[in-house]
């Protein structure tokens, strides 16, 4: 046997039986060499198994080379991707420690060595005949740039921020050797993933139309839960439709069917090329691939020390959620930075505590933590001697925070109040009010919400909120989170425009 072949000692001889979705998937690359891959499937439709099957394929067609897998977020890649890459291989014969190892060269147990070495092992997956893949996260700014890759695969392709996407991977994926020029994978492109459920998906989405203009170049495959139902537990799929808290969630996770999106909504200004950020982990603190990995503020790149946070809560039976954001005076910048909920019966203590553990390292550079909420947090809840924002003070000062509530004990601001404000400042045309910027990847419930929140039919200006009584849709994605980006921004900005439409109301009406 030859070192550059993987490894078949001592394995069991099995039969692996493939549903349509993976014979398809599979099919296109090797029969009609189709180098661009793209599935949009349910779950549990066997995603991880078909990129087990190309990660697997790679490597034996190409020996040596280097290829990259590919994750938004480093802690995705640690917690997700992996474990999912593991498993896939597995399924097709490829054991750790024996075919491949994880987060170090395996040159002195006599693995091949790459064409090219990578500078830091950490984040690699090396296997036997010299081929690498390794891992990419899109968070690091300079994860993927300079590695000169002949194969990228991706899981949650949805999930991925497009631009980082290009610049970091694809751009990347260019190498050649003349005795690789006719295998089907040389300089393919692999994603997974199911339906995209906000704005950032949406290039993933649209591969669907350049697998219609160019089926040679591009095969865009979609398939429900159903292709594999006969790997799956007897009833899961009809007891997944049984306990869905959503029919759109059911829909589009098992049944693979995009959820509606709103048009012209109450944030009719949202833009996620504007508003959306990410590349906000400090990778280098979180250790390799098979470090473990403990929440933490501490990794957040985009937490400004020494500023204080702004808890924006929204109380509720059903679910308490909060967003956590800072005020950047020095550029007049409000930023979104992370998200909270907790669900029934879980209580709001609970939240609350999730805040804590998580900011814990901030206290050193500042303690400050703002309270933002609407009048239901002043009212005292029955056997209780404290109001909602009282248990959440007391709570945090316990936890050595100093509390400041901004929240005015007043009526709630009307609709059409919030809705002025909150579009104007979104537009970013005056200068007087504050930008906005979200992070996509620790507020997607967030950023979920705000897309659809639609107006309601009977007022141009009026929040429609009955997804917050609805049984069918989850209350995450209902209108609560994005009530407490308004808390936030009105309770802080509204006097800017009040006061400009004052004045504006006076000088035009001078004598």
């Amino acid at each position: 046997m030859r070192n550059n072949e993987v490894s078949n000692i001592l394995k069991p001889i099995k039969k692996l039986e493939l549903n349509l979705m993976q014979m398809t998937a599979i099919l296109a690359n090797q029969r009609y060499g189709i180098k661009n891959i793209n599935i949009e499937a349910g779950r549990g439709s066997g995603k991880s198994t078909v990129l087990g099957w190309f990660l697997k394929e790679a490597a034996r067609q190409m020996p040596r080379s280097t290829g990259v897998i590919v994750g938004e977020t480093f802690v995705q890649i640690k917690t997700r991707t992996l474990p999912s890459t593991k498993e896939g291989l597995e399924m097709f014969g490829l054991f750790e420690g024996i075919d491949y190892i994880v987060g170090r060269c395996g040159q002195k147990e006599g693995f091949e060595m790459p064409f090219q070495a990578p500078d830091s092992w950490a984040n690699v997956i090396h296997f036997r005949n010299g081929t690498i893949a390794v891992m990419v996260s899109l968070d690091n700014p300079n994860s993927g740039r300079g590695l000169n890759s002949y194969f990228v695969i991706g899981d949650e392709a949805a999930l991925l921020t497009y631009e980082h996407l290009y610049n970091n991977v694809l751009t990347t994926n260019r190498s050649i050797k003349p005795q690789f020029k006719n295998k089907t994978l040389l300089n393919s492109t692999i994603f997974v993933s199911s339906v995209a459920m906000t704005q950032k998906g949406e290039w993933f989405t649209n591969r669907e139309e350049k697998a219609r203009k160019n089926p040679k170049k591009f095969a865009f495959l979609k398939f429900t839960s159903l292709v594999n139902k006969h790997n799956l537990t007897p009833g899961w799929i009809e007891q997944m439709k049984e306990e869905a808290l959503s029919k759109v969630l059911f829909d589009a996770e098992i049944m693979n069917i995009r959820p509606r999106g709103v048009t012209d909504g109450f944030y009719s200004q949202l833009k996620a090329d504007t508003h959306y950020y990410s590349y906000r982990y400090n990778v280098d603190d979180m250790g390799g691939l098979s470090e473990d990995y403990k929440p933490s503020c501490r990794y957040d790149t985009d937490l400004i020390r020494g500023i204080p946070l702004q808890f924006n809560l929204d109380f509720g039976g059903r679910i308490n959620c909060g967003t956590v954001s800072q005020y950047l005076t020095s550029i007049n910048e409000v930023r979104f930075i992370k998200e909270f909920f907790v669900k029934n019966p879980d209580k709001l203590s609970d939240m609350v505590r999730l805040f804590i553990d998580y900011y814990e390292p901030h206290k050193s550079s500042c303690n400050v933590v703002h309270l933002y909420h609407d009048r239901s947090g002043y009212k005292q809840e029955a056997n209780s001697k404290t109001t909602l924002a009282e248990d959440v003070e007391n709570m945090l000062r316990s936890a050595g925070w100093r509390v400041i509530n901004k929240t005015p004990n007043t009526n709630n601001p009307s609709h059409i109040d919030k809705f002025r404000l909150i579009n104007e400042i979104l537009s970013e045309q005056n200068n007087k009010l504050p930008i906005v910027r979200i992070n996509e990847n620790q507020c997607p419930n967030l950023i979920i919400s705000m897309e659809n929140a639609p107006l309601t039919s009977d007022d141009a200006f009026k929040k429609d909120k009955s997804s917050e009584r609805s049984s069918t849709i989850p209350q995450e994605h209902a209108t609560h989170f994005s009530d407490t980006f308004d808390y936030c921004l009105f309770w802080q900005f509204s006097y800017i425009i009040d006061y400009q439409y004052s004045n504006s109301f006076i000088i035009t009406n001078l004598p």
